[in-house]
């Protein structure tokens, strides 16, 4: 049991070297737009095009329509559960006797 976990946690402190290793040897290789030489060429448009504000997005029909489908099934389960609990148990609770 003991020579188990010691391949293990072995097993798992190189797997940890190696996943940190194969990191550090990715970020060496990446290169940046400044490091490229990409010549600046100040070309004005013959035509300035103008872009429009960006608009509010409309939210998605479903959040639209499942909210409030979700808040009147909700306010229907407390009124039907409130209502049902006083015909069942307050209903019971008091009997009238007659003389």
């Amino acid at each position: 049991m003991k020579r188990l976990s010691r391949v293990l946690a072995a097993a798992i402190v190189v797997g940890a070297l190696f996943s940190i290793a194969a990191t550090a040897l990715a970020q060496e290789t990446t290169t940046t737009v400044a490091e490229t030489s990409v010549p600046q060429v100040n070309i004005e448009p013959a035509v300035p095009i103008t872009t429009p504000p960006p608009s509010q997005p409309l939210p998605d029909w479903t959040y639209r329509y499942m909210v409030a489908t979700g808040l009147v099934i909700a306010l229907l389960v407390v009124v039907l559960t409130t209502v049902q609990y006083f015909m069942r148990v307050v209903r019971k609770r008091y009997r009238i006797v007659e003389e």
